[in-house]
Protein backbone atom coordinates (compact mmCIF):
# COMPACT_ATOMS: atom_id res chain seq x y z
CA UNK A 1 0.00 0.00 0.00
CA UNK A 2 2.99 2.51 0.78
CA UNK A 3 4.09 2.05 -2.74
CA UNK A 4 0.58 2.81 -4.25
CA UNK A 5 0.30 6.21 -2.10
CA UNK A 6 4.17 7.03 -2.92
CA UNK A 7 2.94 6.38 -6.58
CA UNK A 8 0.26 9.44 -5.97
CA UNK A 9 2.67 11.53 -3.77
CA UNK A 10 6.15 12.05 -4.69
CA UNK A 11 7.66 11.38 -1.54
CA UNK A 12 5.28 11.67 0.93
CA UNK A 13 1.43 9.91 1.16
CA UNK A 14 -1.90 9.53 3.53
CA UNK A 15 -2.32 7.06 6.25
CA UNK A 16 -3.05 7.67 10.01
CA UNK A 17 -2.62 9.74 13.35
CA UNK A 18 -0.68 11.60 15.63
CA UNK A 19 2.74 13.90 17.53
CA UNK A 20 5.17 15.24 15.03
CA UNK A 21 4.54 18.89 15.07
CA UNK A 22 6.30 20.52 16.01
CA UNK A 23 -1.31 26.10 21.91
CA UNK A 24 -16.71 30.01 30.12
CA UNK A 25 -13.72 26.80 29.01
CA UNK A 26 -10.60 28.44 27.54
CA UNK A 27 -11.22 30.57 24.18
CA UNK A 28 -11.78 27.42 22.01
CA UNK A 29 -11.73 27.48 17.81
CA UNK A 30 -14.90 30.24 17.15
CA UNK A 31 -16.64 27.58 15.46
CA UNK A 32 -18.23 23.97 16.59
CA UNK A 33 -19.62 20.56 14.99
CA UNK A 34 -23.09 20.95 16.06
CA UNK A 35 -24.80 17.86 14.91
CA UNK A 36 -27.86 15.41 16.72
CA UNK A 37 -27.15 14.02 20.10
CA UNK A 38 -26.90 10.61 18.46
CA UNK A 39 -24.85 7.63 20.38
CA UNK A 40 -23.08 6.13 17.73
CA UNK A 41 -23.17 2.15 16.61
CA UNK A 42 -20.42 0.14 16.17
CA UNK A 43 -19.58 -0.65 12.58
CA UNK A 44 -22.43 -4.28 11.16
CA UNK A 45 -19.32 -6.20 10.01
CA UNK A 46 -17.33 -6.46 13.23
CA UNK A 47 -17.95 -7.05 16.85
CA UNK A 48 -17.95 -3.61 19.09
CA UNK A 49 -14.89 -3.46 21.92
CA UNK A 50 -16.06 -3.30 25.41
CA UNK A 51 -16.88 0.77 26.40
CA UNK A 52 -14.27 2.75 28.15
CA UNK A 53 -14.42 6.33 30.20
CA UNK A 54 -13.25 8.48 27.66
CA UNK A 55 -15.60 7.07 25.53
CA UNK A 56 -18.19 7.05 28.07
CA UNK A 57 -17.62 11.02 28.98
CA UNK A 58 -17.97 11.91 25.52
CA UNK A 59 -21.31 10.20 24.94
CA UNK A 60 -22.80 11.75 28.65
CA UNK A 61 -21.43 15.11 27.47
CA UNK A 62 -22.23 14.58 23.78
CA UNK A 63 -18.86 16.22 23.13
CA UNK A 64 -15.40 15.64 21.80
CA UNK A 65 -12.73 17.79 23.46
CA UNK A 66 -9.95 17.77 20.88
CA UNK A 67 -6.60 19.43 21.92
CA UNK A 68 -4.66 20.98 18.79
CA UNK A 69 -1.39 23.37 18.45
CA UNK A 70 -2.34 26.31 15.99
CA UNK A 71 0.88 26.76 14.72
CA UNK A 72 1.65 24.31 12.24
CA UNK A 73 0.64 25.40 8.82
CA UNK A 74 -0.69 23.62 7.11
CA UNK A 75 -2.11 21.14 9.50
CA UNK A 76 -3.17 24.00 11.86
CA UNK A 77 -3.20 27.72 12.10
CA UNK A 78 -5.31 30.74 12.55
CA UNK A 79 -5.86 32.98 9.41
CA UNK A 80 -6.27 36.60 9.06
CA UNK A 81 -9.62 36.59 10.22
CA UNK A 82 -9.01 34.87 13.49
CA UNK A 83 -10.26 31.56 12.02
CA UNK A 84 -8.43 28.15 12.50
CA UNK A 85 -8.26 26.67 9.38
CA UNK A 86 -5.77 23.80 8.34
CA UNK A 87 -5.89 20.16 7.10
CA UNK A 88 -6.21 18.91 11.31
CA UNK A 89 -9.12 21.10 11.46
CA UNK A 90 -10.78 19.88 8.52
CA UNK A 91 -9.55 15.99 9.40
CA UNK A 92 -11.36 16.21 13.22
CA UNK A 93 -14.07 18.34 12.08
CA UNK A 94 -15.07 15.50 9.67
CA UNK A 95 -14.68 12.71 12.17
CA UNK A 96 -17.16 14.46 14.47
CA UNK A 97 -19.46 14.91 11.63
CA UNK A 98 -19.68 11.25 10.97
CA UNK A 99 -19.77 10.01 14.38
CA UNK A 100 -22.87 12.77 15.03
CA UNK A 101 -20.97 14.36 18.48
CA UNK A 102 -20.15 17.76 18.20
CA UNK A 103 -16.22 18.55 18.52
CA UNK A 104 -14.52 21.42 20.49
CA UNK A 105 -11.16 22.14 19.69
CA UNK A 106 -8.65 23.77 22.09
CA UNK A 107 -5.61 25.19 21.50
CA UNK A 108 -2.45 23.55 23.44
CA UNK A 109 1.17 23.78 23.59
CA UNK A 110 2.27 20.94 21.48
CA UNK A 111 4.87 19.76 24.19
CA UNK A 112 1.65 19.26 26.72
CA UNK A 113 -0.80 17.16 24.44
CA UNK A 114 0.39 13.55 25.51
CA UNK A 115 0.17 14.87 29.50
CA UNK A 116 -3.21 16.31 28.83
CA UNK A 117 -4.46 13.04 27.34
CA UNK A 118 -3.48 11.39 30.06
CA UNK A 119 -5.13 13.84 32.73
CA UNK A 120 -8.39 13.23 30.36
CA UNK A 121 -8.20 16.80 30.30
CA UNK A 122 -8.79 16.25 26.48
CA UNK A 123 -10.40 12.99 24.86
CA UNK A 124 -8.23 13.41 21.21
CA UNK A 125 -4.73 15.20 20.22
CA UNK A 126 -4.45 15.73 16.35
CA UNK A 127 -1.77 17.99 15.80
CA UNK A 128 0.71 16.49 12.91
CA UNK A 129 1.53 14.11 15.59
CA UNK A 130 3.98 11.12 14.63
CA UNK A 131 3.97 7.88 15.72
CA UNK A 132 7.29 7.23 18.01
CA UNK A 133 7.86 4.15 20.02
CA UNK A 134 8.26 6.25 23.12
CA UNK A 135 4.44 7.85 21.97
CA UNK A 136 3.18 4.70 21.47
CA UNK A 137 4.39 3.21 24.62
CA UNK A 138 2.10 5.85 26.53
CA UNK A 139 -0.91 6.70 24.03
CA UNK A 140 -2.44 4.91 21.35
CA UNK A 141 -3.22 5.95 17.87
CA UNK A 142 -5.83 6.10 14.97
CA UNK A 143 -4.88 4.99 11.61
CA UNK A 144 -2.48 6.98 10.08
CA UNK A 145 -3.76 9.83 7.65
CA UNK A 146 -0.71 11.19 6.13
CA UNK A 147 3.14 10.15 5.70
CA UNK A 148 4.96 12.82 6.31
CA UNK A 149 9.36 13.02 5.14
CA UNK A 150 11.94 15.05 6.75
CA UNK A 151 12.69 18.44 4.92
CA UNK A 152 15.33 20.79 4.63
CA UNK A 153 14.37 24.10 4.50
CA UNK A 154 17.06 26.78 3.39
CA UNK A 155 17.14 30.49 2.10
CA UNK A 156 16.84 30.83 -1.54
CA UNK A 157 19.47 32.77 -2.00
CA UNK A 158 22.37 31.01 0.47
CA UNK A 159 24.88 28.73 -0.47
CA UNK A 160 23.27 25.61 1.62
CA UNK A 161 23.49 22.54 -1.20
CA UNK A 162 21.25 19.96 -2.11
CA UNK A 163 21.46 17.60 0.82
CA UNK A 164 21.46 14.28 0.21
CA UNK A 165 22.84 12.74 3.81
CA UNK A 166 21.69 14.06 7.10
CA UNK A 167 24.73 14.17 8.54
CA UNK A 168 25.55 17.23 5.61
CA UNK A 169 23.97 19.63 8.12
CA UNK A 170 26.94 18.84 10.99
CA UNK A 171 28.49 21.74 9.05
CA UNK A 172 25.13 24.16 9.87
CA UNK A 173 23.49 26.37 12.31
CA UNK A 174 20.39 23.80 12.18
CA UNK A 175 17.02 25.47 13.70
CA UNK A 176 14.01 22.64 14.73
CA UNK A 177 10.82 22.91 16.73
CA UNK A 178 11.31 21.81 20.31
CA UNK A 179 10.09 18.25 21.58
CA UNK A 180 9.30 16.98 17.99
CA UNK A 181 10.61 14.19 15.63
CA UNK A 182 13.36 16.47 14.32
CA UNK A 183 14.50 17.11 17.55
CA UNK A 184 15.41 14.50 17.91
CA UNK A 185 16.63 13.56 15.08
CA UNK A 186 19.01 15.93 15.21
CA UNK A 187 20.02 15.09 18.54
CA UNK A 188 21.00 11.59 18.01
CA UNK A 189 22.59 11.91 14.07
CA UNK A 190 24.39 14.90 14.55
CA UNK A 191 24.98 16.20 18.28
CA UNK A 192 25.14 12.73 19.87
CA UNK A 193 27.65 11.40 17.32
CA UNK A 194 29.75 14.15 17.94
CA UNK A 195 29.40 15.69 14.10
CA UNK A 196 27.84 18.54 15.48
CA UNK A 197 28.35 21.29 18.73
CA UNK A 198 25.48 21.48 20.91
CA UNK A 199 25.72 25.61 20.57
CA UNK A 200 24.48 24.59 16.64
CA UNK A 201 21.67 23.21 17.56
CA UNK A 202 18.82 25.75 17.87
CA UNK A 203 15.85 24.67 19.37
CA UNK A 204 12.45 26.71 18.88
CA UNK A 205 8.31 26.71 20.76
CA UNK A 206 7.41 27.12 17.11
CA UNK A 207 8.40 26.44 14.18
CA UNK A 208 7.43 30.91 13.25
CA UNK A 209 10.37 31.18 15.51
CA UNK A 210 12.83 29.19 13.64
CA UNK A 211 11.62 30.35 10.02
CA UNK A 212 12.06 33.99 10.84
CA UNK A 213 15.76 33.47 12.52
CA UNK A 214 16.50 31.52 9.08
CA UNK A 215 14.51 34.53 6.92
CA UNK A 216 16.83 36.76 9.55
CA UNK A 217 20.27 34.25 8.66
CA UNK A 218 20.73 33.36 12.80
CA UNK A 219 20.23 29.88 11.51
CA UNK A 220 21.35 28.11 7.99
CA UNK A 221 18.65 25.64 7.77
CA UNK A 222 15.10 24.77 9.29
CA UNK A 223 14.58 20.83 9.48
CA UNK A 224 10.98 20.46 8.95
CA UNK A 225 7.96 17.94 8.23
CA UNK A 226 7.86 18.54 4.18
CA UNK A 227 4.27 19.63 4.03
CA UNK A 228 5.26 22.65 6.09
CA UNK A 229 8.75 23.21 4.11
CA UNK A 230 6.97 23.54 0.81
CA UNK A 231 4.05 26.22 2.73
CA UNK A 232 6.78 28.19 3.89
CA UNK A 233 8.53 27.97 0.73
CA UNK A 234 5.95 29.03 -1.06
CA UNK A 235 5.05 31.97 1.11
CA UNK A 236 9.13 33.01 1.61
CA UNK A 237 11.80 33.35 -0.43
CA UNK A 238 12.85 29.71 0.69
CA UNK A 239 13.54 26.69 -0.66
CA UNK A 240 13.17 23.18 0.02
CA UNK A 241 17.54 22.16 -0.02
CA UNK A 242 16.53 18.25 0.53
CA UNK A 243 14.22 15.59 1.57
CA UNK A 244 13.62 12.54 2.66
CA UNK A 245 16.02 11.00 5.90
CA UNK A 246 13.08 9.61 7.74
CA UNK A 247 9.34 9.40 7.42
CA UNK A 248 7.06 10.22 9.67
CA UNK A 249 3.12 8.25 10.74
CA UNK A 250 0.92 10.82 11.19
CA UNK A 251 -2.30 9.85 13.82
CA UNK A 252 -4.52 11.23 15.92
CA UNK A 253 -3.47 10.46 19.58
CA UNK A 254 -5.58 8.85 21.94
CA UNK A 255 -5.12 7.56 26.03
CA UNK A 256 -4.57 3.87 25.46
CA UNK A 257 -6.98 2.55 27.75
CA UNK A 258 -9.75 3.43 25.37
CA UNK A 259 -10.62 0.64 22.74
CA UNK A 260 -14.13 1.84 22.33
CA UNK A 261 -13.14 5.48 21.09
CA UNK A 262 -10.24 3.55 18.89
CA UNK A 263 -12.67 1.77 17.55
CA UNK A 264 -14.57 4.13 16.57
CA UNK A 265 -12.35 6.79 14.86
CA UNK A 266 -10.68 3.91 13.20
CA UNK A 267 -14.37 3.13 11.40
CA UNK A 268 -14.70 6.82 9.89
CA UNK A 269 -11.30 7.16 9.58
CA UNK A 270 -11.33 3.98 7.69
CA UNK A 271 -14.53 4.97 5.68
CA UNK A 272 -12.55 8.74 5.03
CA UNK A 273 -9.90 7.08 3.49
CA UNK A 274 -12.04 4.64 1.09
CA UNK A 275 -14.25 7.31 -0.36
CA UNK A 276 -11.57 9.67 -0.61
CA UNK A 277 -12.49 12.01 1.70
CA UNK A 278 -9.16 12.18 3.11
CA UNK A 279 -7.40 12.46 -0.28
CA UNK A 280 -9.57 15.62 -1.02
CA UNK A 281 -8.32 17.45 2.48
CA UNK A 282 -4.62 16.68 1.14
CA UNK A 283 -5.45 18.12 -2.06
CA UNK A 284 -6.93 21.07 -0.57
CA UNK A 285 -4.32 21.81 2.05
CA UNK A 286 -0.90 20.47 1.55
CA UNK A 287 -0.26 18.94 -2.29
CA UNK A 288 -3.22 20.20 -4.71
CA UNK A 289 -1.25 17.96 -7.55
CA UNK A 290 -2.25 14.95 -6.09
CA UNK A 291 -4.25 12.79 -8.19
CA UNK A 292 -6.30 8.85 -7.79
CA UNK A 293 -8.45 7.68 -5.22
CA UNK A 294 -7.57 5.03 -2.38
CA UNK A 295 -9.34 1.96 -2.55
CA UNK A 296 -8.50 0.45 0.28
CA UNK A 297 -8.38 2.03 4.01
CA UNK A 298 -4.43 1.88 5.52
CA UNK A 299 -3.94 0.01 8.26
CA UNK A 300 -3.26 0.99 11.82
CA UNK A 301 0.31 0.53 12.11
CA UNK A 302 1.89 -2.30 14.62
CA UNK A 303 4.90 -2.70 13.79
CA UNK A 304 6.61 -0.14 16.53
CA UNK A 305 10.13 -0.80 17.05
CA UNK A 306 10.93 -1.75 20.51
CA UNK A 307 11.70 1.15 23.31
CA UNK A 308 13.08 0.58 26.22
CA UNK A 309 11.04 0.90 29.45
CA UNK A 310 9.88 4.37 29.86
CA UNK A 311 10.18 5.45 33.67
CA UNK A 312 6.83 7.41 34.39
CA UNK A 313 7.31 11.24 35.52
CA UNK A 314 6.76 11.88 38.72
CA UNK A 315 3.61 13.99 38.06
CA UNK A 316 2.19 15.44 34.79
CA UNK A 317 1.59 19.00 34.29
CA UNK A 318 -1.29 20.24 33.25
CA UNK A 319 -3.26 24.06 32.84
CA UNK A 320 -6.86 24.81 32.13
CA UNK A 321 -8.07 28.34 31.08
CA UNK A 322 -11.01 29.80 33.62
CA UNK A 323 -11.66 33.25 32.49
CA UNK A 324 -10.33 36.20 31.04
CA UNK A 325 -10.88 38.63 34.40
CA UNK A 326 -9.88 42.04 32.15
CA UNK A 327 -9.98 42.72 28.35
CA UNK A 328 -12.04 39.60 27.18
CA UNK A 329 -12.83 39.29 23.60
CA UNK A 330 -15.64 36.74 23.18
CA UNK A 331 -13.78 34.50 21.14
CA UNK A 332 -11.86 36.95 19.06
CA UNK A 333 -15.80 39.06 18.07
CA UNK A 334 -15.32 41.50 19.98
CA UNK A 335 -11.33 42.80 20.80
CA UNK A 336 -11.48 45.38 23.22
CA UNK A 337 -10.55 49.23 21.98
CA UNK A 338 -7.36 50.55 23.16
CA UNK A 339 -5.45 53.77 22.58
CA UNK A 340 -2.79 53.31 20.84
CA UNK A 341 0.57 53.30 22.67
CA UNK A 342 -1.60 53.33 26.22
CA UNK A 343 -0.37 50.82 28.56
CA UNK A 344 -3.09 48.52 29.82
CA UNK A 345 -3.22 45.18 31.86
CA UNK A 346 -4.16 41.83 31.08
CA UNK A 347 -5.49 39.36 33.89
CA UNK A 348 -6.04 35.56 33.18
CA UNK A 349 -7.67 33.09 35.73
CA UNK A 350 -6.08 29.25 35.01
CA UNK A 351 -6.37 26.32 36.79
CA UNK A 352 -3.66 23.55 37.82
CA UNK A 353 -5.34 20.60 36.38
CA UNK A 354 -1.94 18.53 36.67
CA UNK A 355 -0.49 16.57 39.25
CA UNK A 356 2.80 19.08 39.97
CA UNK A 357 2.52 21.99 42.16
CA UNK A 358 3.59 25.02 40.26
CA UNK A 359 6.31 26.56 41.98
CA UNK A 360 7.64 30.43 41.58
CA UNK A 361 9.82 28.44 38.90
CA UNK A 362 7.24 28.26 36.32
CA UNK A 363 6.57 31.45 34.29
CA UNK A 364 3.65 32.48 31.88
CA UNK A 365 5.93 33.33 28.59
CA UNK A 366 4.43 34.60 25.38
CA UNK A 367 4.46 32.38 22.63
CA UNK A 368 3.53 33.54 19.51
CA UNK A 369 1.15 36.44 17.70
CA UNK A 370 -0.86 37.53 14.47
CA UNK A 371 1.62 39.62 13.89
CA UNK A 372 5.56 40.70 15.68
CA UNK A 373 4.37 43.45 17.59
CA UNK A 374 1.21 41.42 18.96
CA UNK A 375 3.83 40.82 22.36
CA UNK A 376 2.66 44.68 22.88
CA UNK A 377 5.62 44.62 24.90
CA UNK A 378 4.82 41.58 27.49
CA UNK A 379 7.70 40.50 29.61
CA UNK A 380 7.69 36.78 31.16
CA UNK A 381 6.00 36.81 34.37
CA UNK A 382 6.91 34.34 37.33
CA UNK A 383 3.83 32.55 38.85
CA UNK A 384 4.19 34.47 42.36
CA UNK A 385 3.00 31.62 44.73
CA UNK A 386 2.66 27.93 45.10
CA UNK A 387 -0.54 26.59 43.02
CA UNK A 388 -1.88 23.10 44.16
CA UNK A 389 -3.65 20.83 41.82
CA UNK A 390 -6.81 21.45 41.32
CA UNK A 391 -6.31 25.48 42.68
CA UNK A 392 -6.84 28.59 40.58
CA UNK A 393 -4.61 31.99 40.07
CA UNK A 394 -5.16 35.27 38.28
CA UNK A 395 -1.89 36.23 36.21
CA UNK A 396 -1.69 39.37 35.35
CA UNK A 397 0.88 40.46 32.06
CA UNK A 398 1.71 44.55 31.97
CA UNK A 399 0.99 45.62 28.00
CA UNK A 400 1.41 48.62 25.80
CA UNK A 401 -1.04 48.66 22.47
CA UNK A 402 0.88 49.02 19.34
CA UNK A 403 1.08 52.22 17.35
CA UNK A 404 -0.25 50.71 14.26
CA UNK A 405 -4.20 50.69 13.86
CA UNK A 406 -4.40 47.13 14.04
CA UNK A 407 -6.38 44.04 15.27
CA UNK A 408 -3.61 42.23 17.73
CA UNK A 409 -3.63 38.19 19.29
CA UNK A 410 -1.22 37.41 21.04
CA UNK A 411 -0.86 33.69 22.49
CA UNK A 412 0.92 33.27 25.89
CA UNK A 413 1.84 29.99 27.45
CA UNK A 414 2.94 28.01 30.75
CA UNK A 415 6.17 26.50 31.10
CA UNK A 416 7.58 24.39 33.89
CA UNK A 417 11.35 25.09 35.91
CA UNK A 418 12.93 23.07 33.19
CA UNK A 419 11.13 25.05 30.55
CA UNK A 420 8.85 22.56 28.95
CA UNK A 421 5.86 24.44 28.15
CA UNK A 422 2.32 22.39 28.58
CA UNK A 423 -1.48 23.30 29.15
CA UNK A 424 -3.99 25.36 27.16
CA UNK A 425 -2.67 28.27 25.45
CA UNK A 426 -3.91 31.51 26.42
CA UNK A 427 -4.46 34.46 24.52
CA UNK A 428 -4.80 38.51 24.56
CA UNK A 429 -6.71 40.31 22.02
CA UNK A 430 -7.42 44.37 21.74
CA UNK A 431 -7.95 46.48 18.28
CA UNK A 432 -6.30 50.06 18.07
CA UNK A 433 -8.26 50.66 15.59
CA UNK A 434 -10.92 53.87 16.32
CA UNK A 435 -13.89 52.61 16.77
CA UNK A 436 -16.35 54.04 18.85
CA UNK A 437 -18.82 50.91 19.38
CA UNK A 438 -15.80 48.99 20.66
CA UNK A 439 -14.32 50.42 23.61
CA UNK A 440 -12.95 49.17 26.74
CA UNK A 441 -15.59 47.27 28.85
CA UNK A 442 -16.23 49.83 32.02
CA UNK A 443 -14.56 48.40 34.88
CA UNK A 444 -11.71 47.19 33.11
CA UNK A 445 -7.85 48.55 34.28
CA UNK A 446 -7.32 51.18 30.98
CA UNK A 447 -3.83 52.19 31.86
CA UNK A 448 -0.64 51.47 33.28
CA UNK A 449 1.85 53.83 33.73
CA UNK A 450 4.09 52.31 35.97
CA UNK A 451 6.43 49.64 36.88
CA UNK A 452 5.17 47.19 39.89
CA UNK A 453 6.80 44.77 41.97
CA UNK A 454 5.53 42.63 45.28
CA UNK A 455 7.25 43.61 48.17
CA UNK A 456 4.87 41.13 50.49
CA UNK A 457 4.01 39.25 51.46
CA UNK A 458 5.79 36.63 49.89
CA UNK A 459 5.26 33.79 52.40
CA UNK A 460 1.53 32.55 53.16
CA UNK A 461 -0.28 34.04 55.76
CA UNK A 462 -2.18 32.32 58.71
CA UNK A 463 -6.30 32.71 58.24
CA UNK A 464 -7.75 35.21 59.82
CA UNK A 465 -5.21 36.63 60.48
CA UNK A 466 -4.06 40.50 59.84
CA UNK A 467 -0.89 41.49 57.00
CA UNK A 468 0.36 44.51 54.75
CA UNK A 469 -0.21 43.94 50.82
CA UNK A 470 2.72 46.40 50.28
CA UNK A 471 3.61 47.03 46.41
CA UNK A 472 6.96 48.69 45.59
CA UNK A 473 5.55 51.05 42.04
CA UNK A 474 7.51 53.26 39.84
CA UNK A 475 5.84 56.37 38.42
CA UNK A 476 6.39 57.05 34.42
CA UNK A 477 3.30 58.19 33.85
CA UNK A 478 4.95 61.94 32.85
CA UNK A 479 3.64 63.49 35.94
CA UNK A 480 4.02 63.39 39.48
CA UNK A 481 1.44 61.49 41.56
CA UNK A 482 0.37 64.33 44.02
CA UNK A 483 -1.82 63.22 47.46
CA UNK A 484 -5.01 65.66 46.63
CA UNK A 485 -5.50 64.18 42.73
CA UNK A 486 -4.30 60.43 42.83
CA UNK A 487 -5.99 57.46 44.86
CA UNK A 488 -6.17 54.04 45.02
CA UNK A 489 -8.97 51.43 45.51
CA UNK A 490 -10.27 48.35 45.23
CA UNK A 491 -10.85 46.75 41.68
CA UNK A 492 -11.58 43.44 42.00
CA UNK A 493 -10.73 39.37 43.34
CA UNK A 494 -11.13 38.96 47.10
CA UNK A 495 -12.30 41.17 49.31
CA UNK A 496 -9.54 41.04 52.09
CA UNK A 497 -9.21 44.66 52.45
CA UNK A 498 -10.48 46.70 55.18
CA UNK A 499 -10.81 49.56 53.79
CA UNK A 500 -11.87 49.60 49.98
CA UNK A 501 -10.05 52.85 49.16
CA UNK A 502 -7.13 55.19 50.22
CA UNK A 503 -5.63 58.47 49.55
CA UNK A 504 -1.94 58.38 48.36
CA UNK A 505 0.07 59.16 51.31
CA UNK A 506 2.86 60.72 49.70
CA UNK A 507 3.42 62.53 46.27
CA UNK A 508 5.29 59.55 43.78
CA UNK A 509 7.17 62.07 41.68
CA UNK A 510 7.85 61.36 37.55
CA UNK A 511 10.44 58.69 37.44
CA UNK A 512 10.48 57.98 41.08
CA UNK A 513 9.19 55.04 42.92
CA UNK A 514 6.94 54.71 46.11
CA UNK A 515 5.00 52.11 48.45
CA UNK A 516 1.27 51.51 48.25
CA UNK A 517 0.31 49.66 51.87
CA UNK A 518 -3.68 48.28 52.13
CA UNK A 519 -3.88 46.69 55.50
CA UNK A 520 -5.58 43.23 54.65
CA UNK A 521 -7.40 40.38 56.92
CA UNK A 522 -6.99 36.84 55.40
CA UNK A 523 -10.08 34.81 54.79
CA UNK A 524 -11.08 32.06 57.12
CA UNK A 525 -10.61 29.01 54.73
CA UNK A 526 -7.18 28.33 53.71
CA UNK A 527 -6.79 28.29 49.73
CA UNK A 528 -5.33 30.77 47.30
CA UNK A 529 -7.12 34.03 47.29
CA UNK A 530 -6.16 36.88 44.66
CA UNK A 531 -6.88 40.71 44.68
CA UNK A 532 -6.39 43.52 42.67
CA UNK A 533 -5.91 47.11 43.58
CA UNK A 534 -6.10 50.29 40.85
CA UNK A 535 -3.92 53.58 41.52
CA UNK A 536 -6.29 56.25 40.07
CA UNK A 537 -6.89 60.25 38.92
CA UNK A 538 -10.41 60.32 38.74
CA UNK A 539 -11.78 58.27 36.25
CA UNK A 540 -8.54 57.72 34.90
CA UNK A 541 -6.37 54.04 36.17
CA UNK A 542 -2.60 54.78 36.64
CA UNK A 543 -1.42 51.62 37.62
CA UNK A 544 -2.95 47.91 38.72
CA UNK A 545 -1.33 46.34 41.62
CA UNK A 546 -1.92 42.45 41.88
CA UNK A 547 -1.26 39.97 44.37
CA UNK A 548 -1.98 36.48 45.27
CA UNK A 549 -2.02 35.34 48.65
CA UNK A 550 -1.41 31.73 50.73
CA UNK A 551 -3.46 31.16 53.33
CA UNK A 552 -3.13 28.54 55.81
CA UNK A 553 -4.75 26.90 58.76
CA UNK A 554 -4.07 29.01 61.91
Amino acid sequence: MKSLLLKFFSATVIVSVFLVACSTPLPTVPFTVVAPSVTPQPSATSTAPQSDDVWDRIVANNKIVVGTSWDYPPFSSVDPNFQVVGFDIALIEEIGRRLQIPVEIQNYAFEGLSGALQINQIDLAVAAISITPERASQLSFSPIYYVNETAILARSDSLIPNITDFTQLAGFRVGVQRGTTYESMAQSLLVDTGLMSTDKLLSYTQTDEAVRDLIEKRVDVVVVGQATAKYYGSRQDLRVAGKGFDQQNLAVAMRSEAPRLKAEIGRVMDEMLTDGTILGFLQQYIQSDVAGILSTPIPPATAVPPVPTVVPPVCLNGMKFVADVTYGDNNMKNPPFVTPEEGFVKIWRIENTGTCTWTPNYRLVYAYGNVTAAKMNGQPLNIPVNVAPGQTVDLSITLIAPKEPLTYQGFWQIENDKGERFGQTIWVAISTLADQDNPVATGQPSGNYCAVSIAAPWNSVAALSDFDAVWTVRNFSGYDWRTDSVDYKFISGTKMYKQAGYDLTQTIKNGESGQITVDMRAPDEPGLYSTTWAIVSGSRTLCVLYITVTVTAK
